[in-house]
């Protein structure tokens, strides 16, 4: 006997839905967004690493590549051995690691160089480390990413010497620390005194490349300027809670790093901040940090070479006024402990 007519179209038909909400679920469920970390291999570099191979292993993003630049705070070939010894230590298998560039038109501090190098040295026991160059250079690296895959997003916690080589971006995002639009610059601890203070480090490294990839983009740039780092300082408070809390190598890198006994006395004398940490998670989750459009230049020679200015000749970008810290700390101690 046939089934009558009717119930077999409204089965259809309510099966046909099913199909067409799942597949529309489906869609709207974005994949994990491609990522670039552009890097000169600093302390809080590092701990940046750790947190995005955190917010990697759990799928939040996909960490492509790990692209060191030797113009800022890492001594070329061991700011790449860094890069490496803490891709293995954090469980970064098949990301891909490569350096470029050489020397900017201003020196990082030498004694804060080698300070830093003693101390990412010392979180990566027992690593003898490649220190030989890329076969790749970083931005050769960087163009074919964004080559294969347009969307992909630049997080750039140095100099911009590479993001600035590798232009045009396409519609690539750049999220970069750097800047200072109303607040004074950072400069310290040697650089040469012909510089008026109004600058912050990693521009003022290469105010060409910074002005170059901050006017040059095409895709949406987005500033994590002191304006809202300056909220986020390393506390002893902070670090008491992550002594009491660092259940995985991200954690326990950060906590090693944090507490070297040559960092210590910098961060009793206010002189560190989760500067990148701060840019790498405004980039990744929205809310931490407030911005507003804004167009932004770069002074390129003189005693305020660096200093970034609000400007009719800018790149209109988005740049940071202010920082949730203690939204941050948690977000930062969570996710370095795998919490979702």
């Amino acid at each position: 006997m046939k089934r009558p007519l009717l119930p077999l179209l409204l089965t259809l038909l309510a099966a046909t839905s099913l199909i067409h909400a799942t597949a529309a679920q489906a869609r709207s469920v974005p994949e994990r967004p491609a990522v670039i970390f552009d890097t000169d291999m600093d302390f809080d570099d590092a701990a940046t690493l750790a947190y995005l191979a955190q917010e990697h292993h759990a799928g939040r993003i996909d960490l492509r590549a790990v692209t060191v630049t030797n113009s800022g705070a890492g001594l070329p070939g061991r700011a790449i051995r860094h890069a490496r010894c803490l891709a293995e230590r954090l469980g970064l298998r098949g990301v891909r690691i490569a350096d470029g560039s050489g020397t900017g038109p201003h020196s990082f501090p030498a004694d804060l160089r080698q300070l830093f190098d003693r101390v990412l040295t010392a979180a990566t026991p027992g690593c003898a480390g490649d220190e030989s160059p890329s076969a790749v250079r970083a931005p050769e690296l960087i163009r074919k990413l964004l080559r294969d895959d347009p969307a992909t997003q630049i997080i750039a916690t140095g100099p911009l010497t590479n993001p600035a080589a590798a232009l045009p971006y396409s519609a690539a995002r750049l999220t970069t620390m750097g800047g200072a639009v109303h607040v004074p610059g950072n400069l310290c601890c040697g650089t040469p005194p012909e510089f008026d203070g109004t600058q912050e480090f990693n521009y003022w490294l290469d105010p060409a490349a910074a002005r170059a990839a901050l006017t040059g983009s095409r895709g949406a740039v987005r500033m994590v300027s002191l304006d809202a780092a300056n909220e986020v300082p390393i506390t002893d408070t902070f670090l008491d809670r992550l002594a009491a809390d660092h259940g995985t190598p991200a954690a326990a890198t950060v906590l090693e790093i944090v507490t070297h006994p040559e960092v210590r006395p910098l961060i009793a004398q206010n002189l560190l901040y989760w500067w990148d940490p701060l840019a790498a998670m405004s980039a990744v989750r929205p809310g931490y940090v407030e911005f507003t459009y804004g167009r932004v230049d770069v002074v390129l020679s003189g005693p305020s070479a660096g200093r970034t200015f609000l400007s009719p000749a800018g790149g209109r970008l988005r740049y940071g006024t202010a920082a949730d810290r203690a939204a941050f700390e948690q977000r930062f101690l969570d996710t370095l402990n795998g919490r979702p």
